[in-house]
């Protein structure tokens, strides 16, 4: 468990959606809160997973530590990781609704499987979503920074340490995100998939935009 709470420690991400960021400021009304998780555990441990919520899914595969948030989720949202390899390494899911982590779970068996829910009970899950579209922030490693994502009609701000993945479900229009590291922040590597295909790979600090093409 020290493992454990050290990589908690260093990868809690914060996020919520705030209003108005698409040109109409202070008149777009409140999403709900977003669901985010972070995979944690033995560093480097590999996993497949599948994230949900009550309308679209996304399968990935990835290593501990990885921060995935959900912008534009409707819960309830639910997460299935299992790892890839056959030793004793530690997988942890930490499950967070805005910024209360809500429930974490975790296995050091072969092959061993994490499974949660939050925002509710999700009893199947949803069909592929469509459009799938994923921003995943690379690096630098370890470095807060903030964001925000947004399509035509909405924004949402959130807070993370790369490397994330930014998941947006059901997006009205082209997608857009901004970086923010501050000051000596160092340089963003970041790219947008769009249907299994990178669209754009990009870096750049200490702030960094990529925009769907």
């Amino acid at each position: 468990m020290t493992a454990l709470g050290a990589a908690l420690a260093l990868s809690l991400a914060a996020c919520d959606n705030q209003t108005g960021f698409s040109g109409s400021v202070g008149n777009t009304p409140n999403g709900p809160k977003l669901a985010s998780y972070q995979i944690l555990g033995t560093v480097g441990t590999s996993f497949v997973a599948t994230v949900s919520d009550s309308r679209s899914s996304w399968s990935l595969k990835g290593n501990a530590p990885l921060n995935i948030i959900i912008c534009n989720n409707i819960l309830p949202a639910r997460v299935i990781a299992t790892k890839t390899s056959g030793d004793n390494s530690l997988l942890s899911v930490e499950f967070v609704l805005g910024t209360k982590a809500v429930n974490i779970q975790s296995t050091s068996a072969p092959f061993g499987t994490v499974e949660g829910q939050v925002g509710g009970t999700l009893t199947t899950i949803a069909p592929p979503a469509d459009p799938d579209l994923r921003i995943f922030v690379s690096g630098p490693e370890a470095r807060r920074y903030s964001a925000l994502v947004e399509d035509i009609d909405t924004g949402f701000v959130i807070a993370s340490r790369a490397p994330t993945l930014i998941l947006f479900d059901n997006p009205n229009g082209k997608v857009d995100a901004t970086l923010f590291g501050g000051q000596d922040f160092g340089t963003f590597t970041a790219n947008m998939e769009l249907g299994g295909e990178i669209v754009l790979s990009l870096s750049g600090g200490p702030n960094l935009t990529i925009r769907q093409p």
